[in-house]
Formats: structure tokens, C-alpha cells, sequence
């Protein structure tokens, strides 16, 4: 598990007993939303009562009133019209909300996805296909601002062009009759935040002359859908489109997000934003990633109940394949770094691999970062070039690190905490070593476990969950609220599903909980009974028999002695000297003979294997900062054959046959050369 800085928000309770008060808020939910920032009435108004507010005029946003008189100009007159989507759910989500309109107006149009091979947005080859069948219009959704060259050549050729797209603008806008893009410099309207469906959804309510209410019965299950898919910020528009979208598939669900549901056996349980970014959003992706994002087209837009339960096997069958592709190159990139282990030290990590899934390096990539708490890059050697893609951790720009190293890469974009690339094959050691120089010359932070509250075990009820319930939908900006649980002492670890899962049993004074951390084998999990831990949790519903209990569900886990900020100024430390770095000010973080021999037989007094450094330094009983020196004592004893650290992350001694000189250790003589 990575090592995470634990931030616990601020609370005005006083102003939160004011708002609950003032607005007949359940005060758990009050609280909760104070310490996100929602300090205002008006903001406490838009986010409890999204429903009271109207969305903004679709003519708001710049060009809107251009492109809707293009589109009906081009129904009326009965031209060919071409919607040309993305392979995400996002963008088929854009892609099928506006085909489906265009059938309701009995238009012209067809429709066109790029494969994932083809890579994103227009591109000359698809114009000429789109040419081929007679397109007069191509109107994109969820691609297009960037498409200046792509635009040019299908005005040369002829053919109309109105984009609608929520990517951020580049210096120059496409040559198109209309750029719909609330991220235009020049846009008024009032919401930037908007997913690609959202802005389709706008379009739509345009061509309708500013209407929403119907449409909003019609088509809110898809916006929220691709909402949801896109990460967008679940607030201010996107949160009342989410409540509708939400609503409208509990009570009239379209035939295939229904079949989808079933085959993930998800009927009978709660249904809301959680399970659309953990259900349906997966399974559609899938179809894109291991296939084509048709299928996921043809399920949202099929109308009867056999097609829609044929589709979503092959959508189902999709989402199986993705996940047990992931697991195999999540593996692999594990083993590769077990197989060089001076790789551990990178300040960002890189991994290449032949032939691995283009679909889903960037899932792998953020299982990594989750495991691993730093920046992961994954590669895909495919023929002649290698493609890549990387997440990165709250506090380090990926872009800005790739940016760095642009004189060894081919090609590559993105953002902050997420980017892509390509590289040739024979640079990849280049690029490895070119990324972690950037990286050592900023600051790299820890990544953030955030803290709604601090809350005592024995608070813990059914209660509970209809606060939580008032701050939904959660998503991106307004994630499912994090509770701390600290001093908890770990009485048990039980196996669940086989040792898939663990479910841990704590108690502190008179309370008594369990909890269930999902991924996670008994084998593992680093800390042994009797163990004091700080908990991370999220709290959920489990109905069984009519009755409703909470289920604790365990994000993070750490030792309660080790949880302050001098124990990661610590690790740090270790990690800088460690890749060759210069310190000063640093004389005890480089352990002598005394130290390393007190960690010798600390660890035989622990029976000769402990599952974690971590015990071991709190065995040790000299404080949290003693970890830097720690991990050295250990790479000394594991360097000289005296111990053996196993791929669970366990330390082991071994049998000494001959006497062992300390001053043989490489690992010490290069770490004292690194304080000055």
C-alpha cells in the first residue's frame, strides 16, 4: 500500500448548525458539506436544491445560435448529416443523445466512432470516409476544438463543419461555422464545466429553441451517464443532470442500461452515481477498449429487450476481458519492478512491455500510481514504435514532466494528473532516465489522502447514511465523503472471497466495528493483530432481510504511531539519498554499527520476520523519523545475505554461516557520500 499524507479538512460547526438549522438539513450532512467549502446560501442552496434551479440558456454559450440554425437549416433542407463521436462513454454517450434526437426529427444523418487504433478525434482518412457517404454536415461531438488542419480539409472538400466539444481550446480555433466550447475565451455562459454529452445535450435543447424540460425527461440518462464517465465536476449544472439522469434510469431506463445492469447483477441493489462510474461506465468503456465502441452505441440506442440482452452479453464478455487483461499487465509491471528493484528509488516510475493492450495501459497506469503513490507511466512496444500512458499523483504535472523530455520523445499531450505519448523503443531508457531528472528538480509531494471528518467508531448507524444520502450524486469535486477512524486497535483479520479480500475487525474502549478492505489478501496486509491503525473509510448501505446496515468500507490504512508529517519527511529523505541525491543537515539519517545491529535484533526478537518496516520502526521506539535510517539498516542486511526482503514486502533474516563485515555494504559507503 502507498504511503499517502493524510489531510483532514477544516469545520466551522457553529455555521454548519446555522445551515441546518436555517435550511431543515440533517446536521451530519451540514457538517459534511461545510467542510467542502460550501459556505454560502447560495452556494448551500445549489447544492441541496440543484432541482429549484433551471439550467442556463443553451444560447449562452458562444456560437450556439450558429450552430442550431446550421443543424435545422440542414434538417429542413434534408442534407446529409454526419455525427462524429468518440470511443469513450462520454463520447458515445454525445454520440447516441444526438443520433437519437436527429431520429426524432426524421433528419438525414448517420453516424461514425473512431477505433481506438485510429487514435482520438477527426483525421484525414475518416473525413474522406465521411465524404464517401455523403456527408454535408459533420457535426462532432466531444472532439473537434483542436481539429484546426482536419476542419480545413473537409471546408476544401466541401463539407460543413460545427463542432461541439468541451476540451480545452488551443491558440488557434478550427475554421468551422460554428466552435461550441464553453472553454472558449470568448464564452459567456455561466457553466464551463460541462462533459462532451453536456454540451450535446445543450445543442439539442438549441435546435429546440431553448427547451429543457422535455428533453431533460428524454435524454438526462445519457448526459449522466457520460457525466459521470467523463469525471467532469459534479457540481452546479452537471450535479441537477446527474439527479435527473439518475432518477430517469431507476423509473424509465432505456432498454440496454437496463440489460447492462442486469448482467452485472446490479437490480437489486441502491443505484446512484457510484454504481454508474463502477457499472455502467466500465462496460461501456470496455467496448471501445477491447473491441469496438459500437456495441456500446448500438446499446444505448437499441429499443427492444432481445437486441438489448444480445448486447450487453457481448458488452458483459467486454468488461471481462478488460479486467483480466489489466490484471495480466498489472502484474507484469509489478514483476518487472520486483525484477529490478533499483527501479523502486525513481521518483516516477516507468514500465514497457511488448504488445500490452493499448486499451488499458492507462488503468494499469492507475492501479500503479494507487499502489505505488508515485507517478507511473506504462509503455506498449508495438511494432516499430512504442506508446505510452501515464498518471501522476495531486501536485506533480505529468504534462509539464513530459514537456521535459520532449527531445527524446516522438509525440505527446495531456493535462496535470493524466498524458500520453510515444516514444521509439530504443529511447525508452533515455526517456526513464530524463523524466526522474525532472522529477528531482521540483518538490515531489506525497499523494493525499483527504479527511472529510474525524468520527468515533460508535457513531457509527444506519443513521448515517441519510446525511450521505443528501450530499449525492458524488463524483469528481464531490467525492463520497472520507471519515477517519483513529487508535483503532486491530483485534482480527478474517479472509473473504477465497483471500480475495480481508475484513478487519477493530475495536476502541466499548466499540466494535468491522470493516472490509476489497484487493487486498490477508497475505498482504502489513500489519498482524494487536496492531493500533488509523482507518480511512466510506460508509455504504447493505440492505439484507429488509434491514438496513452500514457497511465500513477501508481506503487507507496506516499505523497510528507513524501518522505525522516528520515519518514522510523521513521517507523523503531516504528516497533522495537513495537515488544519489546531496543532503545536508541530515547526520542521523544514515544508520551506524549501533543502529543497524538494534535492528538486527529487533527483528529477531520479532521471531525473525516482520511483515513491515513500518513495525519495525515503531518496534524500534525512536520515533517516526527513524525510518530513513531503518530502510537502510535494511538494504544493508538484505545486501550482505544477513536478511531477504520477499515480494509481499515482508523482511526475513537468514541463517548466517560466516562472519559479516558492515563496511562491505555498498548501499551505506554511497549514502554517507550523500550528506554533505
Amino acid at each position: 500500500m502507498s504511503v499517502k499524507q493524510w489531510i483532514v479538512a477544516d469545520c466551522d460547526k457553529d455555521l454548519a448548525a446555522h445551515f441546518a438549522q436555517k435550511y431543515s438539513l440533517n446536521p451530519f450532512a451540514a457538517l459534511l458539506a461545510v467542510s467542502r467549502g460550501i459556505r454560502t446560501d447560495e452556494q448551500m442552496q445549489s447544492f441541496f436544491f440543484p432541482d429549484n434551479e433551471p439550467l442556463s440558456d443553451p444560447f449562452d454559450i458562444k456560437d450556439m445560435d450558429k450552430a442550431a440554425a446550421r443543424v435545422n437549416d440542414a434538417i429542413d433542407r434534408f442534407e446529409r448529416i454526419a455525427v462524429f463521436g468518440d470511443y469513450d462513454a462520454d463520447g458515445v454517450t454525445a454520440t447516441a443523445l444526438l443520433s437519437a434526437y436527429l431520429s426524432m426529427r426524421e433528419a438525414n444523418f448517420f453516424y461514425m466512432l473512431p477505433e481506438r487504433t485510429e487514435g482520438y478525434g477527426l483525421n484525414r482518412a475518416v473525413i474522406d470516409r465521411l465524404h464517401e457517404q455523403g456527408a454535408q454536415l459533420i457535426i462532432t461531438v466531444d472532439n473537434g476544438i483542436n481539429a484546426v488542419e482536419e476542419i480545413a480539409y473537409a471546408n476544401s472538400l466541401g463539407i460543413d463543419v460545427v463542432v461541439t466539444d468541451h476540451h480545452h481550446v488551443g491558440d488557434e480555433l478550427p475554421d468551422a461555422v460554428a466552435v461550441v466550447n464553453p472553454h472558449r475565451a470568448d464564452c459567456p455562459s455561466p457553466f464551463k464545466e460541462l462533459a462532451g454529452v453536456g454540451v450535446a445535450f445543450k445543442l439539442v435543447c438549441a435546435l429546440e429553441g431553448g427547451e429543457t424540460d422535455d428533453l431533460l425527461d428524454e435524454f438526462a440518462d445519457l448526459v449522466a451517464i457520460g457525466t459521470v464517465a467523463d469525471v467532469v465536476p459534479l457540481t452546479g449544472e452537471n450535479r441537477l443532470l446527474v439527479r435527473h439522469g439518475i432518477r430517469s434510469i431507476l423509473h424509465q431506463p432505456r432498454p440496454g442500461v437496463y440489460a447492462m445492469r442486469e448482467k452485472a447483477g446490479n437490480l437489486d441493489r441502491p443505484f446512484n452515481s457510484t454504481t454508474v462510474a463502477f457499472t455502467l461506465s466500465p462496460r461501456l468503456n470496455a467496448a471501445g477498449r477491447m473491441g469496438s465502441a459500437m456495441r456500446a452505441l448500438d446499446i444505448l440506442l437499441c429499443e427492444d429487450e432481445q437486441t438489448a440482452q444480445e448486447l450487453a452479453g457481448i458488452v458483459e464478455q467486454a468488461n471481462a476481458d478488460r479486467q483480466r487483461t489489466e490484471l495480466d499487465i498489472f502484474e507484469k509491471a509489478q514483476a518487472q519492478l520486483s525484477a529490478h528493484p533499483d527501479r523502486m528509488a525513481d521518483r516516477v516510475l516507468v514500465c514497457n512491455g511488448e504488445n500490452w493492450h493499448p486499451g488499458v495501459i492507462g488503468i494499469v497506469a492507475s492501479r500503479m500510481v494507487e499502489k505505488y503513490g508515485k507517478p507511473c507511466l506504462i509503455l506498449s512496444n508495438i511494432g516499430e514504435i512504442t506508446r505510452g500512458s501515464g498518471r501522476s499523483i495531486e501536485g506533480f504535472s505529468l504534462y509539464d514532466a513530459l514537456k521535459a523530455c520532449e527531445d527524446v520523445l516522438e509525440q505527446f499531450g495531456g493535462h496535470t494528473l493524466a498524458a500520453g505519448l510515444s516514444v521509439k523503443p530504443e529511447n525508452i531508457d533515455a526517456f526513464r532516465a530524463a523524466i526522474n531528472r525532472y522529477a528531482r528538480t521540483v518538490e515531489m509531494p506525497f499523494p493525499v489522502q483527504h479527511i472529510d471528518m474525524r468520527l468515533n467508531p460508535r457513531s457509527i448507524s444506519a443513521e448515517i447514511l441519510d446525511a450521505l444520502h443528501a450530499l449525492e450524486p458524488f463524483g469528481a469535486s464531490n467525492p463520497k465523503p472520507v471519515f477517519g477512524l483513529y487508535s483503532m486497535r486491530l483485534d482480527s483479520v478474517t479472509p473473504l472471497s477465497g483471500g480475495k479480500h480481508i475484513r478487519l475487525n477493530l475495536s476502541r474502549r466499548d466499540a466494535r466495528i468491522s470493516a472490509v478492505r476489497f484487493g487486498v489478501s490477508p497475505e498482504e496486509f502489513p500489519f498482524p493483530a494487536g496492531s493500533i491503525i488509523d482507518l480511512a473509510v466510506t460508509l455504504d448501505a447493505n440492505v439484507y432481510m429488509g434491514e438496513t446496515r452500514v457497511n465500513v468500507l477501508v481506503k487507507n490504512v496506516r499505523l497510528s504511531a507513524l501518522g505525522d508529517d516528520a515519518y514522510l519527511h523521513a521517507l523523503r529523505l531516504y528516497e533522495r539519498i537513495r537515488a544519489g541525491e546531496k543532503v545536508s543537515a541530515a547526520p542521523d539519517a544514515v544508520p551506524d554499527r549501533a543502529f543497524v545491529g538494534d535492528v538486527y535484533k529487533a527483528l529477531r526478537g520479532m521471531g525473525g520476520t516482520c511483515r513491515s518496516a513500518d513495525l519495525l520502526c515503531v518496534q524500534l521506539s525512536r520515533g517516526s523519523s527513524a525510518i530513513c535510517p531503518l530502510l537502510f539498516a535494511l538494504d544493508a542486511l538484505c545486501e550482505l545475505h544477513l536478511a531477504v526482503r520477499k515480494s509481499d514486502g515482508s523482511i526475513s533474516l537468514t541463517a548466517v554461516k560466516s562472519k559479516v563485515n558492515l563496511d562491505d555494504s555498498a548501499v551505506l559507503r554511497s549514502a554517507r557520500q550523500c550528506l554533505q
